[in-house]
């Protein structure tokens, strides 16, 4: 664990000891010099500990890759100011609780604008970029159900068990949280 990643060698040689690692770097070094470094590390990199003769049986040309995930965390102050809230009154009576449920979530205008209902099919289609620029759906539906990524198609994410979630057809329940403040 690097809590000052710094330019990224204790995670780097870690990678390439074949070790689990985490990293922490704040602001734009993380995106012009760590994430930059470690890409070359998942493309073998041979210098630095590469060099080492009982390094070169874990970490060469044929055993390096691998993957990492990263985690872009928004400031609170951030948040807040995306967070785009229009006033209504909470005990409007329906006899219908889906329905009092649909009017309220429809009240967020900055999920209003990223949403696209079709109201024959009854579908809804969620451009995310309007909400979140380049998102990483398949990760981000593996934190919200809990479930580890076994294969990322090209419109699609397949979860443990086999579950197959499509982008295009994203079940509205499912994201309800991350974008309803």
């Amino acid at each position: 664990m690097d809590f000052f990643l710094g330019s990224g060698t204790t995670t780097a040689v870690a990678h390439k000891l074949k070790r689990k690692w985490i990293g922490v770097e704040m602001g734009e070094h993380f995106w012009t010099v760590v994430l930059p470094r470690m890409k070359k590390v998942l493309a073998y990199d041979k210098s630095g500990i590469s060099k080492e003769k009982d390094v070169k049986e874990k970490y060469n040309e044929k055993k390096a890759g691998g993957f990492f995930k990263y985690y872009d965390l928004e400031q609170y102050e951030q948040t807040l100011k995306k967070a785009v809230y229009k006033e209504s009154h909470p005990f409007v009576v329906f006899s219908d609780k889906t329905i009092y449920q649909q009017y309220v979530f429809l009240k967020d205008l900055k999920f209003l604008e990223a949403m696209e209902l079709d109201y024959k099919n009854n579908k809804i289609k969620i451009d995310f970029n309007k909400i979140y620029p380049n998102i990483d759906l398949a990760e981000t539906i593996s934190c919200i159900t809990g479930k580890s990524i076994r294969k990322i198609e090209k419109n699609a994410v397949v979860l443990e068990g086999g579950e197959r979630i499509r982008f295009d057809e994203i079940d509205f329940n499912l994201i309800k949280g991350l974008i309803w403040w």
